[in-house]
């Protein structure tokens, strides 16, 4: 890297920020590209739901047991935590 010996280096305006214009263009084009993603996984998850209900519904099951265990577990009493 070269040396700047004390002198302030600011950077160019063309690269130090994007126009409003373009920033709305890149989110536009990050939203298309998410709902692709969205609608790939989608189609996956469908055709693997269509070859094999039956692991589906153990993942069903599994996720379910998570999501009770995480969202509806009550906080443990300093009682229990010791005995």
């Amino acid at each position: 890297m070269a040396e700047t010996r004390s002198k302030t280096q600011l950077p160019m305006s063309e690269i130090s920020a994007p126009s409003a214009e373009e920033a709305a263009r890149a989110f536009q084009r990050g939203v298309e590209l998410g709902r692709e993603y969205a609608e790939t996984a989608l189609r996956r998850v469908a055709a693997w739901a269509e070859e094999n209900p039956g692991q589906l519904l153990l993942a069903g099951v599994a996720v379910g047991f998570l999501l009770g265990k995480l969202l509806f577990s009550r906080p443990r009493s300093p009682a229990e935590e010791l005995g």
